[in-house]
Order: C-alpha cells, then sequence, then structure tokens
C-alpha cells in the first residue's frame, strides 16, 4: 500500500532581505499552476503583469514551515528585478528537481 502520509518533504531554504530564514515548501499542485500563470508574464514590464510577478513569487514564498507570511508589498520594496528574475528560476528549478526526484 502507498502511505502518502510517508512522503519525505524536502525545502527550498530563503534567506529574506530582513535576514529572516524561512523553508519554502513545494507548492501543491493548484497553487503551482497559479505560481507559474502569474510567473510566466516575467518578460513584460507593464504594472499589471509586475503585480501578478509580485503575487506569485508572494504565494510562493508564503507557504514555508515557519508560517510566515509574505506580501506583493514586500517583495517590491525588497526586490529589484533581477533578484526577482533569479528568485523564480532558482525556485523553478527546485520544483523540478523535487518532483523529479525520487523520495
Amino acid at each position: 500500500m502507498y502511505d502518502m502520509t510517508k512522503l519525505v518533504t524536502r525545502y527550498f531554504k530563503v534567506k529574506l532581505k530582513n535576514n529572516k530564514i524561512i523553508d519554502v515548501e513545494p507548492p501543491k499542485l493548484k497553487v503551482f499552476r497559479e505560481i507559474s500563470k502569474l510567473a510566466s508574464t516575467i518578460d513584460n514590464y507593464n504594472e499589471d503583469e509586475i503585480d501578478s510577478i509580485t503575487k506569485a513569487v508572494s504565494l510562493a514564498l508564503s507557504k514555508n514551515r515557519q508560517r510566515y507570511k509574505i506580501s506583493p508589498d514586500q517583495i517590491e520594496n525588497w526586490l529589484n528585478y533581477d533578484e526577482l528574475y533569479d528568485l523564480l528560476l532558482n525556485y523553478f528549478k527546485w520544483v523540478g528537481e523535487v518532483t523529479n526526484s525520487k523520495n
């Protein structure tokens, strides 16, 4: 029998600009779809797309073991474009590694 409660959770460790360290959990599929959709606008620069990207990063980082919530406003205040882009690339790379690895 496959026991879903025995799955080993892996975490994406992130040090925030306020020096707080969080362990980001893998997203549920529903949230992952939303994050992926929102983050797909990363190469666009209008205000709506920037709002979508900051919301996506906020959603991703707020799913953490410490239950620390991160708002889109915090993302806007903490990160510049290069940092945001790099964070999303590394996050999606990590999600890919987690989903492709065996427990």
